[in-house]
């Protein structure tokens, strides 16, 4: 029987790319999470939002650019178009959470778990083809 070895570099890049985002979603979540119980009470939910999208933004970054999408591209340039990328997620993510926890009447950590759970496609489209695409694609 032949012994198989996958390595990291071996896994399809849709696979690092839900790897990497479940590390990136508990991170995030548990960011939102710390915030919301420690500060909702006086900034409100979309503000501990705010928060949390700002203080993941460069675990996530560091994650799909090196460990994903093994970009080598211009550092400056993709992480501005990571940025934009993940502008146009968030405004979506705050939409939604709104959406959830104003109309459905969801409790907003429940709505944030659905509206990450959701993210996950936009993002990998935004991320494969705008933020890591490289000179070849």
């Amino acid at each position: 029987m032949k012994s198989r070895n996958l390595s990291w570099w071996g896994l399809p890049q849709q696979v690092r790319f839900l790897i990497a985002g479940a590390y990136n979603t508990v991170f995030g979540y548990l960011v939102f999470a710390v915030l919301y119980v420690s500060l909702g009470r006086r900034v409100g939910y979309l503000v501990v939002g705010m928060l949390a999208y700002l203080l993941s933004l460069v675990s996530a970054f560091a994650v799909h650019r090196y460990l994903v999408f093994r970009s080598t591209d211009s550092l400056p340039k993709t992480f501005l178009r990571f940025n934009l990328s993940q502008i146009v997620a968030l405004g979506c993510g705050l939409v939604g959470l709104y959406i959830l926890v104003e109309f459905a009447h969801f409790r907003p950590l429940l709505a944030q778990a659905l509206v990450i759970t959701m993210s996950v496609i936009v993002t990998y489209v935004l991320h494969n083809h705008y933020s890591f695409r490289t000179r070849s694609d």
